[in-house]
């Protein structure tokens, strides 16, 4: 291999970096002052801050008419031009997701590939999808990933698989809801009777204000979740402090009824009640 492919293979990726929120307002007004200062002649027919691409269209038109003054030390047609730079990068950053969720629009509503080719400026259907596979991966890249159809497609993997995970865990934990509810209501009663470090009473607060507020299947399952984080909390917080957890033979009665319901089926996994 020659020296020049070693030192080109060897070559960092650059990280793509992206414009993202800007204060365009504020950027317009600092670019409708620089006009005023560069004696643009149409500075009354400047447009408002809201309409970037009449702004954009406007400063494109009399940039080369302004005049750097004698008596400011500031670069005032250099800086015009700069921030026109800038908002040409956020609108073209716009543009893409603007037009990837008009065409996930489209798709949603049965319109087949082949039928983009001339609002995307390509020829064939594969194109058309390979362009929008582009746009994808330029919204959900790393800084280390290039804009390409295999970096949509593995992002996109990659969302399923953690959408397919949660819909597992929320079926699986509002299975146990029933039992969690009614291990919650022993907790809440004897809640002055635990001893907590802050993140177990975090939990346990919790459990008491969402008890009674369980309607949706995500918010059952979510609910099974407080209490094993509550139960997980109070014990590290015991073996940390050489203390047991619970001063009455209720309160102890009622978190082991909830240590078992959190490790019941999930043997080998109590570290903290080993110490």
């Amino acid at each position: 291999m020659s020296t020049r492919k070693k030192s080109q293979s060897s070559r960092k990726k650059r990280p793509a970096v992206r414009l993202g929120a800007i204060d365009t307002n504020a950027v317009i007004q600092r670019l409708r002052q620089l006009h005023e200062l560069g004696g643009d002649p149409e500075l009354e027919k400047f447009p408002a801050a809201d309409e970037l691409y009449l702004v954009l269209q406007h400063t494109a038109r009399t940039a080369t008419l302004l005049r750097q003054p004698t008596n400011v030390e500031a670069n005032v047609v250099g800086e015009a031009a700069l921030l026109r730079v800038k908002l040409w990068q956020h609108l073209r950053e716009q543009a893409d997701a603007g037009q990837l969720k008009a065409i996930s629009h489209a798709r949603d509503a049965g319109v087949p590939w082949h039928d983009f080719n001339e609002a995307l400026g390509v020829r064939t259907k594969q194109g058309a999808y390979q362009k929008a596979q582009r746009l994808k991966a330029e919204q959900v890249r790393q800084p280390h990933e290039r804009r390409s159809p295999e970096v949509a497609r593995r992002h996109e993997k990659r969302r399923l698989a953690e959408e397919r995970a949660e819909r597992t865990r929320v079926l699986s934990q509002e299975q146990r809801f029933p039992l969690a509810l009614r291990i919650g209501r022993m907790l809440v009663r004897y809640q002055p009777d635990f001893r907590v470090s802050e993140m177990a009473e975090y939990w346990l607060s919790e459990i008491v204000d969402t008890i009674d507020d369980r309607y949706t299947a995500l918010e059952r399952a979510n609910f099974t979740t407080f209490i094993e984080q509550f139960v997980r909390e109070i014990h590290q917080f015991a073996a940390e402090c050489h203390h047991e957890p619970a001063c009455s033979e209720e309160a102890r009665q009622a978190l082991q009824l909830a240590t078992e319901f959190t490790y019941q089926a999930r043997p080998g996994t109590r570290p903290e009640l080993q110490a």
